[in-house]
Parts: C-alpha cells; sequence; structure tokens
C-alpha cells in the first residue's frame, strides 16, 4: 500500500491511497488506521457494496442514525412515523443485512415512482452526519457506483483551522457547547428536497431542538477539531444571542478556507472515507430529475481501532443527559405534536 498527497488541496490531514490489496486483512486495517488519523482518505478502486461494509465493518460498529433505527426497528409506531418509516424503506429497499449501516445516494426511482436513495436532488451545503450528536467518532465510506461522472463531493477538515486559531481562542473553542436547532428550505443543508426526504435528514441530524454538543472535539486518534455547526446553530450555552451569533460568525470567516477544502470529480469505482467528527462535506453539484447517478454510503464507527472509545449511551438536551430510550420518548411526543398541528392545518385548506 502507497500514499500520496491529494491533488489540489492545502491541508495537512487528507491522503490519497494507491496500491492496495483490498482483500488482505493486513492492509484493510492499516487502511483503516490512516482512516481514523487522516480525515480524508481517497482511493481510486472500487468494490462490491458488501466487501465495503465488510472492511469497514472491520475497523468499527456500524451506525445508523439514532432515531432511524428506533422507527425501523418500530420502537417507534405511530401514524405520525408512517412517512419516515415508509421513506426508510424505499431507500434500503434490497439491502438485507446491510441496511443497519448502507445507503444509497440517488435521485433514481423503483417502477412505482418510489425514491431508492437519500439526497435525491437538488445540492448539499456544509453538513456531517448526525450533526447534533456528540458521538464516538464516524466515518462514512462514500463510493461511486454507476453514471457518477460530471458530479463532485467536497470535503472540509477542519484541523489545520483549529491548529491556526490563537492560542486564546483555542481555549474559547474547547469550552463552548453548541445549541442546535433543525432548520430547513433555504436555511437548511439541502434546500429543494421534498416533504418525505426532508424528514429523513431532519431526524438524522436535528431531530429535536434543544439538542446540545461540544464545539471542540478530536479524531479518533486525538486529532483537534471544530465540529462546526452550519445550518443548525441556535446559539452557545450560556451566552446571549447576540454574543453567540457574532462569535458564531468569527470563527465561520476563519475555518471557510477554499485551501482546506478537498474536490472528488467522481468516475464509477472510488471510494471517498470521511471522519464526522471534525470534518465538513457538501455537495455542491445539483441532481436534477432524471440524474443517473448513484452512490453508495456505508457508516460506523472506528471503536475497533481504537477500543477506548465507543458510542455514546446518552444525548445531550437542554443541559441534561438522556438515555436513548428517554430522548426517543421526548423525539415521540414532539413529532407527534408536529402531526397533529399538520391535520388542523389540513383540515383548515380542505375546508377552505
Amino acid at each position: 500500500m502507497k500514499t500520496r498527497k491529494l491533488k489540489n488541496y492545502q491541508g495537512t490531514v487528507g491522503l490519497e491511497v494507491y496500491d492496495i490489496d483490498l482483500t488482505q486483512d493486513e492492509e484493510i486495517l492499516e487502511l483503516g488506521r490512516l482512516v481514523a488519523d487522516q480525515c480524508v482518505v481517497f482511493v481510486d478502486q472500487g468494490v462490491p457494496t458488501q466487501r465495503l461494509y465488510d472492511i469497514m465493518t472491520q475497523w468499527g460498529s456500524p451506525s445508523r442514525a439514532l432515531i432511524h433505527n428506533y422507527i425501523v426497528s418500530q420502537r417507534l409506531t405511530g401514524r405520525h412515523w408512517r412517512d419516515l418509516f415508509l421513506q426508510l424503506g424505499y431507500i434500503n429497499n434490497g439491502m438485507g443485512e446491510l441496511a443497519g449501516a448502507v445507503s444509497r445516494v440517488s435521485y433514481l426511482k423503483d417502477d412505482r415512482g418510489r425514491p431508492k436513495g437519500i439526497f435525491s436532488n437538488g445540492e448539499l451545503d456544509w453538513h456531517s452526519d448526525q450533526c447534533a450528536f456528540d458521538d464516538a467518532p464516524r466515518m462514512i465510506g462514500l463510493m461511486s457506483v454507476s453514471d457518477s461522472a460530471g458530479s463532485q463531493t467536497q470535503f472540509m477538515p477542519t484541523h489545520d483551522q483549529f491548529l491556526s486559531l490563537s492560542s486564546d481562542m483555542q481555549s474559547v473553542v474547547k469550552e463552548l457547547v453548541v445549541r442546535h436547532k433543525w432548520r430547513e428550505g433555504d436555511e437548511g443543508c439541502a434546500p429543494g428536497l421534498n416533504r418525505e426526504q426532508t424528514m429523513i435528514i431532519h431526524y438524522n441530524g436535528v431531530p429535536l431542538d434543544g439538542m446540545e454538543t461540544r464545539l471542540y472535539s478530536e479524531t479518533v486518534t486525538g486529532r483537534p477539531g471544530i465540529k462546526f455547526p452550519h445550518f443548525d446553530f441556535d446559539g452557545f450555552v450560556g451566552m446571549g444571542q447576540e454574543e453567540s451569533w457574532r462569535l458564531y460568525n468569527e470563527l465561520k470567516k476563519h475555518i471557510y478556507d477554499d485551501r482546506y477544502v478537498y474536490t472528488q470529480d467522481w468516475q464509477d469505482g472510488q471510494i471517498v472515507f470521511m471522519d464526522q467528527e471534525i470534518t465538513l462535506h457538501k455537495r455542491p453539484t445539483n441532481i436534477l430529475d432524471g440524474d443517473k447517478t448513484m452512490m453508495h454510503r456505508v457508516i460506523t464507527y472506528l471503536n475497533k481501532i481504537n477500543p477506548a472509545i465507543q458510542p455514546a449511551q446518552t444525548v445531550r438536551y437542554r443541559g441534561a443527559d438522556y438515555t436513548h430510550d428517554e430522548f426517543a420518548k421526548l423525539v415521540d411526543a414532539d413529532r407527534r405534536r408536529q402531526f397533529e398541528l399538520e391535520l388542523d392545518e389540513q383540515g383548515r385548506l380542505e375546508a377552505y
């Protein structure tokens, strides 16, 4: 296995791996250690989706968004969850045992017009997976399967930007706690998606307003960086809104630096592994009706690479820690209230 720097990118983390045998366990473990440390790793070599899953689960446990998992396992049920339950079924149809960690990213639809993938149209602004959850570091393996030529994904680790802050500002960042709020439409990370697809992202990223995460974070190997909330920021805990937004915008101006953005121009049969703790990614190319691009996305923890760092068992919400079951009940009650409001609004429109 050999490595070289990524092209057209000035960050100190991020590598291309080549001349690798993805059937050899020793090379796979070495790749996993690089992935855990380097934030963005490009491999110009595709494998069957089952093999990508097998590779990544050698590095850590499969990861599915908490609320998605509760819905699919029917620990959250009722009419207010029906649309999301169906959507999650459509995009995982045919995945079998891989469904807990693998998703399609595609506009393609089945013969009944149902979506085969997530993020089915439009652009995607900067974001990270499960952005409002403080959890063990997760890794996405994004693989181009078919018709990917002409599409792009951009990646922005925040390691260099954090290190270039003054020591005083680094200390401030290490103390800050972010309060999250779900936003959609033009304010969200995926404007243009339909209601059902938006719900998938909503209950992946910020299922409940008031969730809290640390601003400072680290990769599984201890590389420092910033878990930056691009679209879901609602202030810093213990700080007024005006001061929060002033500091947020100051940090945002510092973090969003083109020198540290890596752009992947996709061809079929390529993989990019990307950290979800201190790295943001976006899709600058627009997926239009009729687009045939098919990507597969595998998400796992890295808790086998570093057994000392395991998935969290609690969620931080409005200053308190909740078990997953407790938090799911809060989300369920909130969704039920929203659903009842939707029914009321629908009734008023029909009466009008």
